[in-house]
Formats: structure tokens, C-alpha cells, sequence
């Protein structure tokens, strides 16, 4: 390994970071003023914030600022991932502000992974506000107390802080919200809460600026799961969720510059050859794969189901048959913040299609959506719906499951190891089929066992991420492979008979 005197000497100094990045939603059409709000909010930056913006922060302005035909903006959700260190505060504070002075935006909402994290990006925010005297003399004196920092506009805009907690943003509207390190999104509670606030405004947008996440990165995980997906299908077209991912390729040589330059894109101008060397020889692997390759590592302990079974058996394509069973399972996560419902049927070609069909947060949802697919005559749902019989937190679903007029069938004792048994060996059998959904190869990646004797079923305390998902799939399997138990008539039954 070199040192960073060795890296500088030898001209890596002249490394430059790459403009575009690895991973992108494609423009829908080329961008021009009429096709992109970016260049606007460019030449604010430049010319009355008087800031130096680096070629792959334009770029990412230009594309997240794409526009629709009516000038909304084309993505409702941005996803900025890139290393450490290479300027992502700029672009925020850039964006911030052209929103606030420029675009009229009425409520911005900043929120980190901790209030004092928050109202750091929000100091640096008003500070470069400050700073031209023309704007300063458009906003009231920013309110700079802990916990209720607040900067506003004469015109009537504001920007305020949020915490990540579950209550964040309750009863507020915003036109823009920045998510700063969604990586540290441990679970659903705060983007449930706080993503609301921008349903309503028609230019609104949520933006989230991160490094690479880790498995406990749920939010993170998921969304790049989606965008991820979209782009490598070529599905981009209706899509709102713009992934711009500045990174290296997975399994590449952490020494080779040219995949550091795609991490990086400040490399060369802001960011030194020679301070990245340092960062290497003082870090362990997977620390420089995270912090500064933008780079997932798994963890060294693995799941019960490999992965490598399990991507092998995606098929985009794959449905039901036509008149075929459908069975449905419904599960909740260890934490209750969030319930999936899943589907097994069998496909035209004797393979079991997997699929979640539902993927909601809380649980109030749950039985309205199937009682409304149960009502509909044209529907696939017969009713029949299993959940874990106790001992989990869709028990307490049943009783009012079974009121609502579903059948319910429990899935309790030896037959949840059966479920998780049967289901893992029909992904080493290769006799299912599922659509590549993130949060369900999530789920696959993260699932871990808890044994009871010599059987083992599927532990969703124990697993890292949520794993409702798996449960929820698995469990329709072992519904579809009941026997459907169908009345028995008494010979004596006759509908014309009376008792005088």
C-alpha cells in the first residue's frame, strides 16, 4: 500500500472525481431551462450566493430539478448517495435557499439523525443567507434558539428543524424536505411521519442526501432497492423517486483510483488524492467501503437463505394462473410499525408465484383492505386468510379478522417451523418465482432462525431487518398447501322444510 506522499508524488493528485454518477434515473428528455429548474437554481447559486459549485453538483441540481410538462417537478423524492466529505451540504444549502427567495416555497423542514445535527445544516443555511446583503434585508431576524430555531421570510416562508421521531412533522405542510444521513432511519416511524408533510403542495419534494447504508438502514435500503430496480429494468418512465448514486461497484479493488474517482466526485477539487490515501491506510476495509466508496457491507453474519438461491428465482414477468387458488398471509413487524400482505399461487407452468401485494405502516389498514377485496365479486380473495396463531404481533389481528366475516386459519406450534421449513426448500428446489421486490429481497437477505428442538422457524426479533415480508409469503405457501375444508350438508337439510 502506498502512502499519501506517494499518492501525491505520483501525479494521483490530478484524479479527478467523475461528474456523472454510477447509478441514475435517466432524464426523461433533454434538459434545457423549460425541462429543468436546476439551471435556475445554478445561476442563483453562482451569481447572488456567490458560491463555487463543482461540475457533479450542477449536475445533480439539473437532474434533480427535472420538470413535467406542467412544471411540477418531475420527482416527488430525491436520493442523493455519495461518500463522505465531497460537498453535499453545498447543494443543500444552494437548493434551501433558491427554494426560500426564488421558487416562493412557503415551509422548508430540515431533519438529521439528531436535532443538533439539524440545526447545524440549518446555521450554515441562514449564515450564507446573511452573508448577501440583499436577502438579508428580505428575512425577520432568525429565531437561533435550541430546539426551535426558525429563519423567515417577510414574503411569508420559513425554514424550521424536525427530530426523527414518530410524531415529526404532525400537522405541517412543507414544499421541500431535506432528510440529512437517511441512512441512520433504523426503522419507519420518522419517514412515515415526516415524508406526509409533502403530499399536498404541487411543486413539493423530498429530498435525502446520504452516505451508504448498513442492514439496519431500512428506509435507505428500501428506497434505493426501488429506484435501483426501475433503473435496471429500464422502468423509469412513471417513476417519482430519482436515485443519484455516486459509488463504486460492489466487489471492486479498494485501491483501484478509478473506482474511488466514481465515489467521489469532489476528488481533484475540493478533495485531495493524498487526503483519501490517509483515509485508506487508517480505516479498516469495510470502514473505507462504507465511509468513503459509498459501498453497503454485510455484515459478517449471514441469514438462514442464501441469496444467492434466491435472486436466481426472479422473474419480472411472473403472475398466477387464470382460475387458479390464491392464498393470502398477512404478518406484522416485530415492532409493529408496519404490515405486509402476502400472496402464493400457483403460475401456468406448476411453479408457485410469491408476491406482496400490500406493504403499509401500522396495522389499521389491514382488514378494510381485504374486507374490500373480499366484497368485490371479481375478486381473487376467497376470504381464507392465515396469521400467526400467538406469540406474534399480528395475533392480535384474528378476533377482528374473523368479526370482519374472514376466514380465518390459524398458523401456530409445529406448523410454523413447517412453513419456514417447506418455504426454504422450495427456494433450494427452485420451484418459485417472485418479482424481484426490495423489500422482500430484503427481507430474504435478512432473515434469521430461531430453533425449537430440532426444527427452526423464521425470528423476527432476532433478524437485523424486518422480515415480515418473508413471513408473510411463506406462511401463504404453507396456506396453499391446506386442504380448503368445504360444509358439510345433512341429508335431513332442505331449504323447504318448516317445523310447525
Amino acid at each position: 500500500m502506498r502512502s499519501s506522499m506517494t499518492a501525491a508524488r505520483s501525479g494521483l493528485s490530478d484524479v479527478k472525481g467523475c461528474t456523472e454518477p454510477r447509478l441514475f434515473t435517466p432524464p426523461l428528455r433533454e434538459l434545457t431551462t423549460r425541462t429543468s429548474a436546476g439551471f435556475e437554481c445554478i445561476r442563483f447559486a453562482e451569481t447572488v450566493l456567490r458560491m463555487t459549485l463543482l461540475p457533479w453538483q450542477k449536475w445533480f441540481l439539473l437532474h434533480a430539478l427535472e420538470l413535467n410538462e406542467d412544471g411540477t417537478f418531475r420527482f416527488k423524492r430525491v436520493l442523493l448517495l455519495v461518500s463522505r466529505q465531497n460537498g453535499k451540504t453545498t447543494i443543500i444549502k444552494a437548493l434551501i435557499l433558491w427554494r426560500l427567495f426564488v421558487d416562493a416555497a412557503q415551509t422548508v423542514i430540515g431533519a438529521a439523525q439528531s436535532l443538533g445535527d439539524a440545526e447545524d445544516v440549518w446555521e450554515e443555511v441562514v449564515t450564507q443567507a446573511e452573508r448577501v446583503p440583499a436577502l438579508k434585508k428580505r428575512m425577520h431576524k432568525p429565531k437561533r434558539v435550541n430546539g426551535a430555531k426558525a429563519m423567515r421570510l417577510r414574503s411569508g416562508g420559513r425554514y424550521i428543524v424536525e427530530t426523527l421521531e414518530r410524531d415529526a412533522g404532525r400537522g405541517k405542510t412543507a414544499d421541500l424536505l431535506f432528510l440529512d444521513e437517511l441512512r441512520e432511519h433504523k426503522s419507519w416511524d420518522a419517514w412515515n411521519a415526516l415524508s406526509s408533510t409533502t403530499l399536498v403542495p404541487a411543486r413539493a419534494q423530498t429530498v435525502c442526501a446520504s452516505n451508504a447504508g448498513d442492514v439496519h438502514s431500512v428506509v435507505l435500503r428500501d428506497l434505493r432497492g426501488r429506484a435501483k430496480t426501475a433503473i435496471e429494468t429500464a422502468r423509469t418512465d412513471e417513476v417519482t423517486l430519482g436515485l443519484f448514486e455516486w459509488s463504486a461497484p460492489d466487489g471492486c479493488d479498494i485501491d483501484d483510483w478509478g473506482v474511488r474517482a466514481q465515489a467521489n466526485p469532489s476528488l481533484g477539487h475540493t478533495l485531495t488524492a493524498a487526503a483519501l490515501q490517509a483515509d485508506r491506510e487508517t480505516k479498516t476495509e469495510n470502514g473505507f467501503r462504507t465511509e468513503n466508496l459509498c459501498q453497503e457491507v454485510e455484515q459478517i453474519q449471514t441469514g438462514i437463505i442464501d441469496f444467492e438461491d434466491w435472486a436466481p428465482l426472479q422473474d419480472m414477468e411472473s403472475e398466477r394462473g387464470p382460475d387458479t387458488r390464491v392464498a393470502v398471509a398477512v404478518d406484522v413487524s416485530w415492532d409493529r410499525s408496519r404490515t405486509h400482505i402476502g400472496i402464493v399461487a400457483e403460475r401456468p407452468d406448476g411453479l408457485l408465484h410469491v408476491e406482496v401485494v400490500a406493504s403499509r405502516a401500522g396495522t389499521a389498514w389491514v382488514i378494510p383492505w381485504l374486507v374490500e377485496r373480499l366484497d368485490n365479486e371479481d375478486s381473487w380473495f376467497d376470504g381464507r386468510v392465515t396469521v400467526q396463531e400467538r406469540g406474534a404481533p399480528v395475533s392480535s389481528l384474528s378476533a377482528d379478522m374473523t368479526e370482519a366475516g374472514l376466514t380465518v386459519v390459524p398458523c401456530g406450534g409445529a406448523d410454523l417451523a413447517k412453513s419456514a421449513g417447506a418455504f426454504f426448500d422450495r427456494i433450494r428446489q427452485q420451484t418459485i418465482r417472485h418479482r424481484g421486490q426490495p423489500l422482500l429481497d430484503e427481507a430474504v437477505r435478512a432473515a434469521r432462525a430461531r430453533s425449537a428442538g430440532d426444527a427452526w422457524f423464521f425470528d423476527r426479533k432476532g433478524s437485523p431487518s424486518d422480515i415480515a415480508p418473508l413471513i408473510a409469503v411463506s406462511e401463504a405457501a404453507w396456506l396453499l398447501a391446506q386442504p380448503v375444508e368445504t360444509p358439510r350438508i345433512s341429508a335431513y337439510e332442505n331449504t323447504d322444510f318448516v317445523m310447525l
